[in-house]
């Protein structure tokens, strides 16, 4: 259903939980309401949707589907490339700040026996100081 057209429900002026004796008493008192053709062709439109099962579930899952992921992700991200990531005359970062793991590294991870008892200790070599910290600018 796309997304100008209005739900069943909402033309009927009932809830996903109504029962079939209150799809059609809402069927009868929104077509006493209606006062063009296209109201009216609306309501029943809307009741032959809501009075059968098949109908109403599938008016159910396209209520309440998820959007297109894809349309989403372009919606969300719209804009996102007009932005340059680094500014053109900033200068590389500098080779110290790049982290590098290296073999001899992880592997030393994986000698380190899992803790058996108690709270998990974090090894001394990872334990943060300033150094590994970015530079902050601290707003005035």
């Amino acid at each position: 259903m796309p997304a100008s057209e209005r739900s069943p429900y909402d033309v009927l002026g009932i809830t996903p939980a109504a029962t079939p004796p209150d799809v059609h008493a809402a069927y009868e008192s929104a077509l006493a309401a209606a006062t063009g053709p296209a109201e009216r062709e609306a309501c029943t439109t809307a009741y032959l949707h809501l009075r059968n099962t098949s109908r109403r579930l599938g008016a159910d899952i396209l209520e309440f589907a998820a959007p297109d992921s894809a349309t989403t992700a372009r919606e969300a991200f719209a804009g996102v490339a007009d932005e340059p990531f680094l500014a053109p005359d900033a200068p590389p970062p500098a080779i110290p700040a790049l982290v590098v793991l290296r073999r001899g590294d992880t592997s030393g991870d994986h000698r380190e026996p899992p803790p058996t008892k108690g709270t998990f200790a974090i090894p001394d070599r990872f334990t943060a100081t300033a150094d590994v910290l970015p530079p902050v600018d601290i707003p005035e």
